[in-house]
């Protein structure tokens, strides 16, 4: 399998039928397959704050109310840097999330309370973040353009804590306690402490 072909196969998956994002980017420079994951990685952040707006609404547990609460400050950071980044690099990002994210919004826009935590902690929590993990992995290694590969592997701590706090989510809390839980035994830790400290923000060095 070629250098890109596996990385544009998983950047697919977040572009179908969102309109406009498939122009030719790339033509100013950058690699075809990198300009791919800048738009397929804003069609996540994308879903992820939306989803995240709907589950400080309509969630039951307070524990989704409290991820979705960082799901909405650490993907609005890195929203953040990746417009910067695909401004310097000339490539148009998405307005709305891919389409199979959004019907996921719409099916969560239909939900209120248990019924809503269950399609969100599966969707839009563990589901889109093994697929953000997998896309942004990818790209840290696979990267032509050495912004875009260091964008990426700035990401991928936060990433993984978030993969580790949605799985959390989907596991029965302690009697009398309302807390997301560690890790299960064997589980790696998500970042380390260093990363814990590190600023929010992930702009790509100049």
């Amino acid at each position: 399998m070629g250098k890109t072909t596996w990385m544009r196969g998983l950047a697919a998956a977040f572009l179908l039928a969102v309109p406009g994002v498939l122009c030719p980017a790339y033509a100013q420079g950058l690699d075809e397959a990198d300009a791919r994951f800048l738009q397929a990685a804003a069609g996540n952040g994308l879903f992820e704050m939306e989803a995240a707006r709907l589950a400080q609404k309509q969630a039951d547990s307070s524990d989704i109310k409290t991820f979705a609460a960082k799901m909405l400050e650490q993907h609005r950071a890195m929203n953040g840097d990746l417009k910067t980044l695909a401004l310097q690099k000339q490539v148009t990002l998405p307005e709305q999330p891919a389409e199979p994210d959004r019907g996921t919004l719409d099916q969560l826009r239909g939900r209120k309370g248990p019924d809503f935590d269950v399609v969100y902690v599966q969707k839009a929590a563990v589901d889109a973040h093994v697929m953000a993990n997998r896309l942004y992995e990818t790209a840290a290694r696979q990267s032509a353009d050495p912004q875009v590969r260091d964008f990426a592997q700035r990401a991928l701590p936060m990433l993984a804590e978030h993969l580790a706090m949605s799985r959390a989510l989907q596991r029965p809390r302690p009697a009398g306690g309302d807390r997301i839980l560690p890790p299960v035994k064997g589980e790696a830790p998500a970042v380390s402490p260093a990363s814990r400290e590190a600023p929010a923000s992930i702009a790509p060095a100049k």
